[in-house]
């Protein structure tokens, strides 16, 4: 749940991700990020997996400018002392706690009944809010400050004398003094401290939480907890979005109303329409999704999702037909749909009614495809990837619905792009995740790669879609010196001046793999920020400040123009394998050549980057004191940080 908030609030200009322990306590995370959350549960586990040393990282990340934000049990883990359940036998807690961002004590739990892993003493409670101090905060003129408002709350703390402490405001107070009660009149539910340059935000409260009736299942006043809460849900979002201005992050200016040009609409999953440069290749995707979908109801039961896949039938509503189907709920229904294939061959590109594909042009994509292929040998009369396209304007994520759903994945022919204007959960590699908006291309291609290529190792691949992204921009004409750069192993940079911001990411990738008889089934997944301003900078940008005459990129070429450099690559290099034909631009593009790195997983040995190796594509280093000593790594195990000149091991 504050995942979500998070992302609704936070996610057009930010990547908002999981992570855990051990990434906290050994990969570089703090040049990166804008913001550590600690949520809900219990702080004592927080205390055994980040006291020591992680701690004390997290708190020079605040002060040197970070930012921190606790509800609940976050807040509690956040103060100098907590006393939890005092004097109660088997729960009580009266600890120091290291953080200490708070220099009091937060003490809980404010209101009786609590029980651990439950929802029992849970309850709606109402907050006197700071009005003088949060009004310059709000978005808009328009937005006023309640007086009160009514927020989740399950074991949570107030934070003894807080009005008393330098450095240290109080957001809101609760109204029901609770545990405080004789004590103080107004104790305080949520804090903002200053911390050195940096800010830290605690909560006794969980003004992200958006309950439901089923949540609250034992709780016997769960549905006017859930009614109250509704009621409030608009002026909760507004309040953190307050919160969040306050430590410096860009929220949108009205983060309680949708917006189409924020990620903090709550975006609903449209059909996915397939086209294809002919009406054959439409008709041959038809068929084979329907020979493994069931034969009456046409719906498709995979691994990860449910597919419906038929022909655009404007004339019936598509919902009722599913659930005739004895489909209970047809939004959980991915919808495959396709213009008829009686369309006759003039008429190729079969692509479906512009009306229905408002932010990406399928024909004109195809358009550019031809022309890209053109400008290749022999007019690249034999090029097949992207022939067969799926475009949802918002899906999940193109790589999940291809990656994570094996029987679909099979029916679809090598060289078939998914993209979307928008993804609600876009994956990236390892823990990383998209941001994922209109004015980014991104996409996931199918790949089928045959063991028998042996000299041709399927690691070098995302190499070729790295590249392909780089050059299929900087070998137009004008765009050559566009300073597009690639981050090995899989990031795309922009290498602007340093009173422009320095080196910043506008991309990234991932390829998923499979064994599907004797080949690879591969997932290629590709985001660039095309034209956003969030949350960096966009390559549209960059092409402007570059040379401000050059035209924007559109997204429909610039989709067509990477698909076909890489499969000009792949063709090459199913052929040569890997070798200087793919290497010396590669080089030419990179970030690394003799740099020098600190290799912590080998004793902190200073060594010099000097390219990828042949065979398994694995990063090659030699020594910088005994060059005869060369070290090969790869990603899976290590985290890189390159541009810091650190490759870590790890855990």
């Amino acid at each position: 749940m504050t995942h979500e908030t998070l992302k609704s609030l936070l996610g057009h200009a930010y990547d908002v991700m999981k992570v855990d322990a051990a990434a906290l306590r050994n990969e570089p995370w703090e040049e990166t990020c804008s913001l550590l959350v600690i949520p809900g549960g219990r702080d004592k586990p927080y205390c055994d997996e980040l006291n020591g040393p992680t701690n004390r990282r997290i708190r020079r990340y605040v002060e040197g400018g970070g930012c921190y934000v606790g509800f609940c049990a976050g807040g509690y883990y956040g103060s100098h002392g907590i006393e939890f359940e005092k004097g109660v036998p088997g729960m009580a807690i009266v600890e120091p706690r290291e953080l200490g961002f708070f220099p009091g004590t937060c003490k809980g739990t404010m209101f009786p009944g609590f029980v651990y892993n439950s929802e029992r003493g849970a309850r709606s409670v109402a907050v006197k809010m700071n009005q003088t101090f949060l009004q310059p905060l709000y978005g808009s003129a328009q937005a006023t400050v309640p007086e009160r408002l009514a927020v989740y709350h399950n074991g949570g703390g107030y934070f003894e004398h807080a009005d008393q402490y330098p450095n240290v405001d109080v957001l809101c107070t609760y109204e029901d003094a609770g545990l405080a009660k004789g004590v103080e009149e107004n104790p305080a539910a949520a804090i903002y401290c200053r911390v050195g340059e940096g800010h830290a935000v605690l909560m006794g409260i969980h003004p992200e939480y958006n309950v439901t009736e089923a949540d609250l299942a034992d709780n016997s006043n769960g549905k006017a907890i859930v009614s109250e809460l509704i009621t409030s849900a608009a002026a909760r979002k507004d309040f953190l979005g307050a919160i969040f201005r306050k430590i410096g992050l860009n929220v949108p200016s009205s983060v309680s109303h949708k917006d189409s040009s924020t990620a903090s609409v709550e975006l609903e999953l449209t059909p996915i329409y397939l086209a294809g440069n002919t009406a054959d290749v439409v008709r041959a995707i038809a068929s084979n999704v329907g020979q493994q979908a069931d034969a009456a109801t046409r719906l498709l039961k995979d691994a990860h999702d449910t597919f419906y896949c038929g022909p655009l039938d404007q004339s019936q509503d598509l919902s009722q037909k599913l659930e005739s189907l004895s489909v209970n709920d047809p939004s959980t229904v991915t919808q495959i749909l396709y213009p008829s294939t009686t369309t006759a061959p003039s008429q190729d590109p079969l692509c479906p009614p512009k009306t229905l594909t408002r932010y990406f042009d399928t024909s004109k994509y195809f358009e550019a495809l031809r022309h890209w292929r053109a400008q290749q040998w022999g007019g690249g009369t034999w090029y097949r990837f992207g022939n067969a396209m799926l475009y949802g304007e918002v899906v999940t994520s193109t790589q999940t619905l291809l990656d994570k759903n094996y029987t679909f994945s099979q029916a679809l022919p090598s060289g078939l792009v998914c993209t979307a204007t928008h993804q609600v959960a876009g994956r990236g590699r390892g823990r990383n995740s998209w941001v994922s908006q209109r004015g980014a291309v991104q996409f996931s291609l199918i790949v089928r790669h045959s063991l028998s290529l042996t000299h041709a190792p399927v690691v070098f691949i995302q190499y070729m879609i790295s590249l392909a992204v780089i050059e299929s921009i900087r070998s137009r004409k004008g765009y050559e010196d566009v300073p597009l750069r690639l981050k090995w192993p899989n990031d795309i940079y922009a290498d602007l001046p340093a009173d422009k911001g320095g080196l910043k990411k506008v991309g990234g990738l991932l390829v998923n793999s499979s064994f599907s008889g004797q080949e690879f089934l591969l997932v290629i997944g590709c985001g660039i920020n095309l034209s956003n301003a969030q949350p960096t900078v966009s390559i549209n940008d960059v092409i402007k400040s570059h040379n401000p005459r050059l035209a924007k990129l559109e997204a429909e070429d610039v989709l067509a123009g990477v698909i076909v450099t890489f499969e000009n690559y792949y063709l090459e290099f199913c052929e040569k394998g890997m070798g200087s034909w793919f290497l010396d631009t590669y080089y030419r593009r990179w970030l690394h050549s003799d740099k020098l790195v600190t290799l912590t997983t080998h004793d902190n040995v200073r060594a010099r980057i000097v390219g990828i190796t042949k065979d398994w594509g694995m990063l090659e280093a030699v020594g910088v004191d005994d060059s005869r000593q060369r070290y090969t790594l790869q990603p899976d195990g290590n985290s890189f940080d390159m541009l810091k000149g650190l490759i870590i091991k790890k855990t």
